[in-house]
């Protein structure tokens, strides 16, 4: 294992620029396999980065959380589309919103 470099001796070096640059796609493995293996690689070797990459996890973590199902948002939308043609809309707006295909 690589020894942590700690938090204040770390600093703003270009590999932690470079990481951090790239913490949102490597949270959502959207990385190439070598730019993938380079970040992981500096995370474990670098305190401050490491400690911004878990934050950013659980911040994604937290709005997954908050992530209603596909089956929810369609009855949510319908219940709309449904309340605005009751109120007489006529501009298309209710068909907008009850349109679930996309």
């Amino acid at each position: 294992m690589t020894e942590r470099i700690p938090a204040a001796a770390a600093g703003a070096t270009a590999a932690c620029e470079h990481a951090v640059r790239r913490l949102w796609d490597y949270l959502d493995g959207r990385l190439p396999e070598t730019e993938r293996e380079r970040v992981a690689a500096h995370l474990e070797a670098c305190a401050a980065c490491s400690s911004h990459f878990a934050f950013e996890r659980s911040f994604l973590d937290a709005l997954r959380g908050l992530r209603r199902s596909d089956d929810e948002f369609a009855a949510l939308r319908a219940r709309v589309a449904a309340a605005l043609r009751q109120d007489g809309r006529r501009d298309g707006l209710a068909d907008a919103v009850g349109d679930v295909s996309d």
